[in-house]
């Protein structure tokens, strides 16, 4: 199984922080979430990662070739377009390295315990938005379900009582899911829609695959997006 980490963002929310470093280089007990990653990915055998980066690409480049041990099953991928395009480009990007295969997406501000990513690894060639039921906040997006599948993502400002938990910045799609992933996102960006979160896809097409939702409720996790949420990780 393969693995693409999205961290090409600039994480303006921080700039106290990111205007040295990208959000991806925070260091949580010191190490940066893009290590943690990183290493949690590896120890859970999977075979290769693939990290979009674009903004102080060069730092990023940098960090990870004096802390990675297994460099050579990672491969960095540019999104020279960073600035003016969202995750769904960077996530295009990889297209020839994981369309048709199984593989696991995570967002690179996401912080989370190892045993997430065991109870994904599990799912083999699944369809699976882990989510967290119990919790409720303004900044991550929300998820609707029916019997066990998610049936459409929802926007962050979703009230509690039509959302079914939030998302945690992480999915795993099987080999024909991410198929149909990516011919949806080659459909949008020939549209010159980039600008969006790769869940804009996403939602177009749960009506034809089954993502099966994974309560994650009990485990830690958190995304970076703002000082708080450092202290939080931390």
């Amino acid at each position: 199984m393969k693995a693409v980490i999205l961290a090409a963002g600039r994480g303006t929310r921080m700039p106290e922080i990111t205007k040295e470093i990208p959000k991806c280089l925070i260091e949580i007990g010191g190490r940066t979430i893009l290590e943690r990653q990183i290493e949690i990915l590896f120890k859970n055998l999977i075979e290769k990662i693939f990290v979009v980066i674009g903004y102080k690409a060069d730092k990023v480049r940098d960090k990870i070739r004096d802390k990675i041990e297994n460099i050579e099953n990672l491969e960095l991928i540019i999104n020279k377009e960073y600035a003016t395009t969202d995750n769904i480009y960077s996530l295009h990007l990889t297209r020839d390295k994981v369309r048709g295969g199984e593989f696991i997406l995570l967002n690179g501000d996401v912080v989370f315990e190892e045993d997430i990513i065991k109870k994904i690894v599990n799912e083999r060639e699944k369809d699976v938005a882990p989510i967290d039921s119990k919790y409720y906040d303004l900044e991550e997006l929300k998820i609707m379900e029916k019997n066990g599948l998610i049936v459409e993502i929802l926007p962050k400002a979703a009230s509690e009582e039509i959302s079914s938990g939030s998302t945690i910045g992480i999915f795993k799609f099987s080999s024909e899911g991410s198929i149909m992933l990516f011919d949806e996102i080659e459909k949008l960006i020939g549209k010159n829609i980039k600008n969006e979160w790769f869940e804009y896809a996403l939602n177009n097409i749960l009506k034809k695959i089954k993502m099966y939702k994974m309560d994650i409720h009990g485990l830690k996790w958190i995304e970076i997006d703002n000082m708080e949420d450092i202290k939080k990780a931390q």
